[in-house]
């Protein structure tokens, strides 16, 4: 279970990995990134998706750490 953990977790910390280099690209260039909320909202950035890539690493190897130990 935390070998399946392990490999999700790597896999969404990459997906995040892109997502962010993708907006930061976008932010470089000067164009507008979506925006949440009905009347224009915030600007999702791409600091989110970093933090949520970071995450998502740590996760991975925590549970590759758990399952070397077994």
């Amino acid at each position: 279970m935390e070998k399946q953990l392990s490999v999700v977790g790597y896999c969404l910390g990459l997906i995040c990995t892109v997502v962010a280099l993708i907006f930061r690209m976008l932010t470089v260039f000067n164009i507008n990134t979506p925006q949440m909320g009905v009347s224009g909202g915030n600007a999702i950035g791409y600091l989110s998706f970093l933090h949520g890539a970071e995450l998502f690493f740590l996760f991975s190897i925590a549970s590759w750490c758990r399952t070397a130990k077994s």
